[in-house]
């Protein structure tokens, strides 16, 4: 998707950050495993120099409906919602990626001035928007964790979490 060192660098911490949260597994449902190793896969994926588009679209896809497996009848609420904030930004953010590239300049045959219709519209800011919504309830979930349950695996998590933002970073500038 991205052929820049310095954004392959930034998806390989997320990646990295996606995968944290396995290191401290025990207590965690196998739903949350299998989701977070769709984020690394998916994060890995993201590196591989001229894959077509329709992979990444398959990928948020694939992921929003991960989210929707990690919520379902799961008795460690405490690991599946964090998990499944990290599922649905990165797969809308994957969605949105296609349509938030750059758009060529427009045709010299069009004048300048006011034009009625939707092409006009710019989605341009919602990556943005999404990234720091993300980040935002990242942290209110793991502030709204009482301290005396922020054990390791919450701490992990949040941690996680935090690098998988930033290895998502790129996309959505």
């Amino acid at each position: 998707m991205f052929e820049i060192p310095a954004v392959h660098a930034a998806m390989l911490v997320g990646a990295v950050g996606a995968v944290m949260p396995m290191w401290r597994a025990h207590g965690t449902d196998c739903r949350v495993r299998i989701a977070h190793g769709a984020m690394a896969v998916s994060m890995v994926a993201m590196m591989i120099p001229g894959a077509p588009e329709w992979i990444h679209l398959l990928e948020g896809g694939v992921l929003i409906a991960l989210a929707l497996f990690v919520t379902g009848e799961t008795m460690h609420r405490r690991t599946a919602v964090p998990c499944a904030v990290d599922l649905t930004a990165m797969g809308v953010l994957l969605l949105l990626a296609p349509t938030a590239a750059p758009m060529p300049a427009a045709s010299a045959s069009v004048p300048p001035g006011h034009h009625h219709g939707g092409a006009g519209i710019s989605t341009g800011w919602l990556p943005v928007v999404v990234l720091v919504c993300w980040a935002l309830l990242a942290l209110h979930l793991f502030r709204s964790t009482p301290p005396r349950e922020r054990r390791s695996g919450v701490r992990t998590a949040a941690a996680g979490s935090a690098l998988m933002i930033l290895g998502m970073a790129p996309m959505a500038v």
